[in-house]
């Protein structure tokens, strides 16, 4: 079973793909695995009916801290290329 510390596979998902040094365009285009939105979807699944562990609570916050993180990115880009549209 993995340690509660570790990261989910949707950091390193995203951390390979920041790496890969993206364009701005890139990163507007950036959508999840299908493997990853699979997981977050079991996940949400999981606490709608609570039944989620401590450690599966933690994957599902980091899953939103990635979501949160990715929108803020896009906000950015978003910003600085067309000021007036916010």
């Amino acid at each position: 079973m993995a340690s509660t510390r570790t990261t989910s596979f949707l950091f390193d998902e995203i951390a390979s793909f920041f790496a890969s040094a993206p364009s701005q365009q890139e990163i507007l285009r950036y959508r999840p695995s299908a493997k990853a939105q699979q997981r977050s979807s079991e996940l949400i699944e999981q606490a709608r009916n609570h039944e989620l562990s401590d450690e599966l609570r933690q994957e599902l916050d980091q899953f939103e801290q990635a979501e949160l993180l990715m929108r803020l990115v896009k906000a950015r880009i978003r910003s600085v290329s067309d000021p007036g549209s916010e």
